[in-house]
This record gives structure tokens, sequence and C-alpha cells, in this order.
């Protein structure tokens, strides 16, 4: 019987795996058995009784890798219970527009498998780690950089979403 939880994630720049290292931390710390990897690096899901699955958000979508997971991977996700964690930067401004914008990121994903729980928080932009064409995106579009991330959220949403995924 699968008896772990499996929290895997999309990355760009590393922000969106640290979201998901704190919430594979806040799970242990409630003494469940859990596993943080890549979505490249998951092959099989038949150990994993409850899945978490996040990525960035990136001109208002998923990172593809996240969703061709959860597309090859949606008959099984279908059959235990996930959720969903998206990181942007577009939320650090907490306003509702920006919100409900971080909402539709996951509008692809969640027609493939609907999650029992959502979470979104703001991000990290360090600009001097970007890619040429990413950072002539950030200068056009005047994006803010530092450390949005909250996280006591991330650690919040981790525990209250645990009692979804994995009641004791």
């Amino acid at each position: 019987m699968a008896d772990r939880i499996l929290v895997a994630y999309a990355t760009r720049y590393g922000s969106t795996a640290e979201v998901a290292e704190a919430i594979g931390d806040e799970l242990r710390k409630a003494g469940v058995a859990v596993d943080v990897r890549p979505v490249s690096e998951v092959q099989d899901l038949s150990p994993y009784r409850a899945a978490i699955i996040g990525s960035p958000i990136y001109m208002g979508k998923w990172l593809p890798e996240s969703q061709v997971f959860i597309e090859r991977n949606q008959q099984h996700l279908r059959s235990i219970p996930v959720a969903y964690f998206a990181v942007g930067l577009t939320v650090a401004d907490g306003g509702p527009e920006a919100l409900r914008k971080a909402e539709a990121s996951m509008d692809q994903v969640r027609m493939l498998v609907n999650p029992v729980d959502a979470g979104i928080f703001p991000g990290r932009l360090e600009s001097g780690r970007l890619s040429l064409p990413d950072r002539t995106i950030i200068k056009l579009i005047r994006a803010k950089t530092g450390d949005f991330r909250n996280w006591e959220a991330v650690r919040a949403w981790a525990e209250a979403v645990r009692s979804k995924i994995a009641p004791a």
C-alpha cells in the first residue's frame, strides 16, 4: 500500500523548488513520509497516497513540464488526493485581480485533475540569475526584484492541506 506523499514541482530559477521543500518539511514535522522531487524525476506514482504539485507562473501559465506531468499521470492522479500550488510575482501585491489571474494559471491542470486544494504564493525574482531573454522581459515590464515569499503562509497552507490529502 502506498504510504508516502509526493511533492513534485517544476522550477526555472529555484524559487518554486524552495517552496516545495518548505511544504515537504512542514508535512514531515507532522510525521508524514514525503518525497520532494522535480516532476522530471518522477517516473512512478504507485508509492504515493497523495500528491502536491507545483509550478511557477510564467506569462500567466504553469511551466509546460508540470502540465505534461499531470497530463501523463492523470489517470493515477485522479485516484488519489491531489493539491496544487503556484508561485508567482504578480501576487506579491495581494490584489484581488492578481490573485484571480494566478488562479486562472491553474485552469489547464484543473481540467485534467481537480485538486482538493490550491495554494498561491508570491515568489522571488533575482535579475542576476535570469537568462538574457528573461532579464529583457523583466526590464520591459519593470518587474520588482526581491524575495516576496511568505514562508509563514507556505507553512500554514501545508499544514491545512495535510488534513485534506493525508488524514491521520
